[in-house]
């Protein structure tokens, strides 16, 4: 009785035909080829503005600034913190 009822549910699904949900769009060397055109163009411009943008910790208004670290602070820290529990 099981194998009839294995052999029914495998003829339940024989039907299903399986289908991928990714659909390419051709080769993918052209995109690739595609890709690295555009960043070779893009490359300069991206760049300067990356350049532009950087700001060195001592340049940041006061407000930005890490705070001053206390000596109780750096011994908290070299310890572990275990032993100020």
């Amino acid at each position: 009785m099981r194998a009839t009822l294995a052999n029914q549910a495998k003829a339940l699904y024989k039907w299903h035909r399986h289908v991928p949900l990714v659909k390419f769009i051709g080769p993918r060397k052209e995109l690739w080829a595609q890709k690295a055109a555009e960043l070779r163009a893009a490359q300069p411009a991206a760049a300067q503005a990356a350049a532009a943008a950087v700001i060195q910790f001592w340049e940041l208004p006061a407000r930005y600034r890490p705070l001053p670290v206390s000596d109780a602070e750096i011994e908290a820290i070299e310890s572990g913190g275990a032993s100020l529990v």
